[in-house]
């Protein structure tokens, strides 16, 4: 259902000719190299599952912009109450309600792709399916902003508390964020007003944009010339650090042990539908390696690529990694999403486990 750069080995060991010459394997080597650029703008941790205390951790407690890796967090909540009964399996949206929020050249076609599984002409979807396949499997922006008014009012403070969650900021719409940067009554933000925005008013404009037929059809035409979409680079990764959720790696490892291990801060009827949601299937390369892989892909134009990730490769132990990186290069950053760079890091974690990381984190940095 997703696309997987397939990568063709896995299992090279760090060597070093020296304390401060890493050899990297091919297969990380470009995610390696943004990383040794930009350290301060590189997080990860890594751990067996159950024994977070035991990962290894670097620029952990860094706040870095979530992009999409916060629907996971709006999964929660959602499998919260379909297990305590305060929504059941059985709800449905209508179709065209759900289409409102779908703002076109903002998530990659990633609602749109979601949309086609569906037979033309359909009126109805199951919440369960929006919530599972469109928001988690697809990344569908419209179907996580969706299910967060679905949901609204929405008290985070249980998940945060049971988890203690320190650096991380609630989930929001992922729509408002091509808003606050561009849209037809302001036009392209700029650093100069970057201290004027805020994710409040985000959250208002994307209001007007599923709520006002007049301000919906504005939007929409504005945004038919394509070089209006973003503004430059640099402005775009000043929002998405100032103005969008974040959260750091060590509290994303915390969210994904309590997903895959055996703690009691999720009942395992919740474990099991988030493992359901971020469980890969029907592809070839992870049903030859693993027993198991479940992954939450972020990413953002601005330069924000993040990711969470569980895989139980076959002959080895379970392992859970968070990667996130921020103001990434735009050529860079093309390079990578094509070649899936972060999702490779993970899989080169789940094969060599986290021991790997340490070593090449200490060659690489001290």
């Amino acid at each position: 259902m997703r696309r997987l750069v397939v990568i063709l080995v896995f299992g090279f060991g760090i060597f070093s000719v020296s304390a401060q010459q890493p050899i990297i394997p091919p297969e990380i080597a470009l995610l390696w190299e943004q990383a040794l650029a930009q350290p301060q703008d590189f997080a990860v941790a890594c751990a067996p599952v159950d024994t977070p205390w035991e990962g290894v951790l670097y620029n952990a407690d860094s706040a870095f912009p979530l992009a999409s890796v916060s629907k996971l967090l709006i999964y929660l909540e959602y499998a919260r109450r379909i297990d305590t009964g305060l929504m059941s399996y059985s709800d449905v949206v209508s179709a065209s309600i759900l289409d409102r929020y779908n703002l076109p050249r903002t998530d990659r076609g990633a609602h749109d792709r979601f949309m086609e599984t569906y037979a033309p002409g359909t009126q109805v979807l199951s919440l369960w399916e929006v919530a599972g396949d469109g928001m988690i499997q697809y990344s569908s922006n419209a179907a996580s902003d969706y299910m967060l008014d679905r949901m609204a009012p929405i008290d985070w403070s249980w998940l945060y508390t049971s988890l203690a969650l320190s650096s991380t900021s609630p989930p929001h719409s992922l729509t408002m964020i091509p808003l606050l940067m561009n849209n037809h009554l302001d036009g392209q933000a700029t650093l100069d007003n970057l201290d004027g925005l805020s994710i409040e008013q985000g959250e208002e404009y994307l209001n007007l944009y599923v709520q006002d037929e007049a301000w919906r059809q504005a939007e929409i035409d504005y945004r038919s010339e394509r070089r209006r979409s973003f503004p430059p680079w640099p402005v775009q990764a000043a929002i998405l650090q100032r103005h969008t959720a974040v959260g750091s790696a060590r509290d994303f490892l915390t969210v994904m042990d309590a997903v895959y291990g055996s703690g009691l801060t999720f009942s395992e009827n919740v474990k099991s539908m988030t493992r359901t949601a971020l469980r890969w299937t029907e592809n070839a390369y992870i049903n030859n390696n693993y027993v198991e892989y479940g992954s939450k892909l972020g990413f953002y134009s601005g330069g924000v690529l993040t990711l969470v990730a569980y895989g139980q490769p076959f002959n080895g132990i379970p392992v859970i990694s968070v990667t996130f990186l921020r103001n990434i290069p735009q050529a860079m950053y093309r390079d990578m999403l094509d070649e899936d760079s972060i999702g490779n890091f993970a899989h080169w974690l789940n094969f060599n486990g986290c021991g790997a990381l340490d070593t090449l984190l200490t060659l690489s940095f001290g």
